[in-house]
Order: structure tokens, then sequence, then C-alpha cells
């Protein structure tokens, strides 16, 4: 079973309704709110409401924190960025090549 309750909080942190939540992924408001109050609802309605929410769609399942999605996310940022350096190095070295 899901913890959809962290819906309600997550929309708050975004400054969003559950109406607004339920228009932008194209769902009632009744749906979301009923599978608040389960505890459950398909995986694709799950997904939805995670994107919408810039959240990973474990967060809402036993066993996953909030801490580990902040520490992806700086992880993935830190990754682009040496990335980004990496790209630089090889465009300097490739143009050093040609000037040869």
């Amino acid at each position: 079973m899901a913890n959809l309750l962290l819906i309600r909080d997550l929309c708050e942190r975004k400054k969003m309704t559950i109406r607004e939540l339920a228009q932008r992924i194209g769902r009632d408001e009744s749906s979301i709110q009923s599978a608040i109050r389960r505890g459950s609802t398909n995986s694709t309605t799950i997904e939805l409401i995670a994107k919408e929410l810039g959240v990973s769609a474990g967060i809402f399942f036993d066993g996953f924190a909030a801490d580990e999605s902040d520490a992806l996310r700086r992880e993935v940022a830190h990754l682009k960025e040496l990335l980004k350096e990496k790209e630089r190095t090889i465009e300097i070295l490739m143009s050093d090549r040609k000037a040869k």
C-alpha cells in the first residue's frame, strides 16, 4: 500500500491544490482524493502525480526516504557539471589537435 497522504504535503509545498494537481494530470479531483484515502491507485496515476510534483514515484512507498530523493538530485547535478567539464576539455584538446 502506498503512502499517498504525502500528496497533500507535496501539494502544499508546491502551493498547489489537489484540484489543480488533478487538472494538470488529467484526472478528476474526486479520484485523487479517493486514492489518497484508500492509499492506492494505478501505477500510471502515481507516476503522473510524482512527475507533476517533481519527485520520484518511489517516495510514496515504504523504504524510500525524501532525503534520498534530494541526495539523488544533488548527485545528478554534480554529475552533469562533471560531464560539462569533460566535454569542455575534449573541445580544447580537439581544437589543439586541429591547430597542429
